[in-house]
């Protein structure tokens, strides 16, 4: 073999050390081909006779240059999947009835937070989504895992404001990151668009979907304190049907030692190709999670000073014997139709249903007196763990139809749409709730007591709503710069309410309620986008606060409408988009007025007008740094209330000032590593409907490291990262109990405050393949 070797080298055929084939090298002035298959035999065929090989090297060397055309490489799934080229552009979000929009020249304000963002800052939540959108914050409600939200100021309903893959869920129960792809949130009123609702923005969890070409994604994480997390997320199928699946097992302990939680999600996603142009889409997933012993929340009178905010992971601000244990089914079907090249169509239908045994921890403040009382010195609280006397069990059915088209009337082109959606929700509430008293306990120094869980059963209905719109509307492009568009819905609403005995109230019906939304978009460069939105929304009227001493207990308010006026300019720069919008809103507020006899009763007096400004980027400044966050501005007053006390103020837990900004650096020579910080800011925030008691203002900053390489053919990814680095004390949330009013008797504990979480590490090791 060496003399063969040697031969070669005699005669001056060099080979090149570019590239290698099995260990052969390929020569530079000769082209030797050997295949891959034929390296184990390469000692049997140099061990047969010697067969001369004449060698002319008589021509000169002749230089060619090859210019080669064909298609690019197919896209890299596993490395698309794993999240590491931080694609932090909103592009193209679902609008319902207006379909697949150009973000860039929508003319609404809209933020995504996309599956790079969820992979690379280790979400484990949909509500932790959220963080990253200024103009959203979040309402803690009993414990971690059930939310609502505030958008522009306004506090979003159960249902009507939140959606998967565009139809009406269940918002106050818990979603894992591992089902979805990515987060949308519409901001502002959006009743035109997709039928009755309030006008705190239009959430929308986006879902998995089966992929090109078949992937597996393994993940091993690691939670503090003590939480490991697999999960695995894979596609199969290459033909008419595909297959996405994904599965999530954690249990553990978390941030404080007093806590215990245990979560585990299975998840299907089917795509089938019935036709050339009609595909079938069916998901169905199972998300069982439970938590105990997290810190509670803290309720306080309007008379009382909100002090500073307590480190959460101090044991004793929760119980071992409070948490919950919630069960979320869900499954949906989707019917896509291509009928033209201008004309689509697409029906869908969501059932979504569960079962919830909540064990809510609260920490009820007591005035000086009271502490003084109980022999302590300084603030103090009285801990009970209580069963909630509604939500147990809910069902929910949705559904979507939507049809799309385009076509000409002489020079203006128009886009049409026509649809319906709607939903149906029961609610049911447990026969027995009880609550068991854990004592008194200083606030700067909480105890850990051993105690029984309250006892819970049975069910009773709660409440049945139904609604239903119709939708149609058209853009209009006048040449390529000017756009005018409308849309319209019409819906129709119908409450029942059960009191306590389990015996209808009076329903409430609404019939006929109007929503119209106009919009003009002026796109004089391809860069550049400027656009006005007026429009108005109706919305079921709230529900009364419920309770012995309110004269209209759980009954439905009218409905209501609410206003919204928005401009702006949108920019983009290479691949970054930079948002500047501004928004005056207005709706009636609800509160609980005192009749002075020791009873109250829930009414519309006033009204809630808010008027900010919204600074959004996203995108990538270069080929290195990523970025997704902004800037808000609110001005949040409750107007004409007829009460000196509570007229022209700020609305309780809404800050003027909010902020958020990620950036992920992740420079091309230092080969695979990573890094991201985001820094989030809220303003010092009203913590009472009279604007006598106040949230400090804070700032938390998350920091985060991850390194990515290809090890036989397979895209590794590890992940580290550090939230609120500062181990900031602060209340993450302030509201009023009776949503979205607050009764005006002083004495009793109508608001309250969710403490932020401290100091949390999170380790995530990845395999794309």
């Amino acid at each position: 073999m060496r003399d063969f070797w040697s031969n070669l080298k005699q005669k001056n055929l060099v080979f090149c050390h570019r590239k290698s084939c099995c260990g052969v090298k390929i020569c530079r002035k000769f082209c030797l081909i050997i295949g891959c298959f034929a390296a184990p035999c390469a000692g049997k065929a140099l061990a047969a006779p010697h067969i001369p090989i004449n060698w002319t090297e008589t021509e000169p060397e002749i230089k060619e240059h090859v210019h080669v055309k064909g298609q690019p490489n197919k896209k890299d799934v596993p490395l698309e999947q794993s999240g590491v080229k931080a694609n932090y552009l909103n592009k193209k979000a679902d609008l319902g009835p207006l379909g697949t929009v150009d973000l860039a020249k929508a003319p609404y304000s809209l933020m995504q937070t996309s599956h790079d963002v969820i992979e690379n800052q280790q979400l484990r939540t949909m509500s932790e989504a959220t963080e990253y959108m200024p103009s959203v914050q979040l309402v803690a409600l009993s414990d971690p895992s059930l939310t609502r939200f505030v958008n522009r100021g306004y506090e979003s309903d159960t249902i009507q404001n939140s959606r998967i893959d565009g139809m009406n869920v269940y918002l106050a129960t818990p979603y894992t990151s591992e089902e979805f792809d990515h987060l949308d949130m519409l901001n502002g009123a959006a009743g035109a668009i997709y039928g009755p609702e309030g006008p705190a923005g239009t959430l929308n969890m986006i879902q998995k979907r089966p992929t090109a070409k078949p992937f597996f994604n393994f993940n091993f994480g690691y939670d503090s304190n003590g939480a490991p997390l697999e999960s695995l997320d894979t596609s199969l199928g290459k033909g008419p049907i595909k297959i996405r699946f994904n599965y999530l097992n954690q249990t553990g302990q978390s941030y404080v030692s007093t806590s215990n939680e245990w979560r585990n999600l299975y998840s299907g996603n089917i795509d089938i190709q019935l036709a050339k142009h009609t595909k079938l889409q069916l998901d169905g997933s199972q998300y069982n999670i439970g938590t105990y012993g997290f810190p509670g929340y803290f309720t306080y009178s309007n008379n009382f000073n909100l002090p500073s905010a307590p480190n959460l992971s101090v044991p004793g601000y929760g119980q071992a014997q409070g948490g919950d244990n919630i069960s979320t089914s869900l499954g949906q079907m989707k019917l896509l139709q291509q009928l033209s090249n201008n004309w689509s169509l697409k029906l869908g239908g969501t059932y979504e249903s569960s079962q919830r045994n909540v064990y809510s921890t609260s920490n009820n403040f007591l005035s000086d007196k009271a502490c003084a009382k109980a022999g302590i010195d300084g603030p103090c609280y009285n801990q009970n763990i209580t069963t909630p006397g509604t939500g147990r069990s809910f069902s929910i059915w949705s559904n979507m139809a939507y049809l799309n088209g385009q076509f000409r009337t002489g020079p203006i082109t128009h886009h049409v749409d026509l649809g319906s959606t709607g939903y149906s929700v029961f609610n049911q509430s447990p026969t027995l709730a009880t609550s068991v008293g854990v004592g008194v306990m200083p606030y700067n120094d909480p105890r850990v007591v051993a105690g029984p869980e309250p006892k819970i059963g049975g069910y009773k209905p709660k409440n049945f709503t139904e609604q239903q719109s119709f939708l149609f509307g058209d853009t209009m492009d006048f040449g390529r710069y000017v756009s005018v568009g409308g849309q319209f819905s019409v819906g129709w609403i119908d409450i029942e309410n059960y009191n306590g005995k389990g015996q209808k109230t009076a329903p409430e019906k609404t019939n006929g309620a109007f929503s119209p939304n106009v919009t003009l978009d002026l796109h004089p460069t391809e860069h550049f986008n400027a656009y006005f939105n007026w429009g108005t929304a109706v919305q079921a009227g709230p529900q009364a606060s419920t309770g012995v001493n309110v004269t209209n207990s759980g009954d439905t308010l009218p409905a209501i409408t609410s206003q919204q006026f928005e401009g702006g300019i949108k920019y983009t720069w290479r691949k970054m988009q930079i948002n500047l919008d501004g928004f005056g809103m207005s709706r009636p507020y609800a509160y609980d007025r005192d009749n002075g006899n020791g009873t109250v009763t829930t009414v519309l007096n006033g009204r809630q007008n808010d008027s900010g400004i919204e600074f959004q980027v996203s995108g990538a400044l270069n080929r290195d740094v990523s970025v997704l966050g902004g800037v808000t501005y609110l001005n949040p007053l409750i107007k004409g209330t007829g009460n000196a006390q509570t007229d022209d103020k700020f609305a309780e837990g809404v800050p003027p000032w909010a902020t958020d900004f990620l950036l992920d650096w992740h420079p091309h020579y230092l080969h695979g590593w990573a890094f991201n910080s985001n820094v989030h800011y809220n303003s010092k925030r009203a913590a009472n409907i009279y604007n006598t008691a106040w949230a400090d203002q804070y700032v938390t900053l998350d920091l985060g490291v991850r390194y990515s390489a290809k090890l036989c053919d397979h895209q590794i990814v590890l992940r580290g990262g550090v939230n609120n680095v500062t181990d900031e004390n602060y209340w993450m949330s302030v509201f009023s109990k009776t949503s979205p009013g607050a009764s005006v008797s002083d004495s009793k504990n109508t608001n309250t405050a969710a403490a932020g979480a401290p100091r949390t590490w999170h380790i995530t090791a990845s395999i794309y393949f």
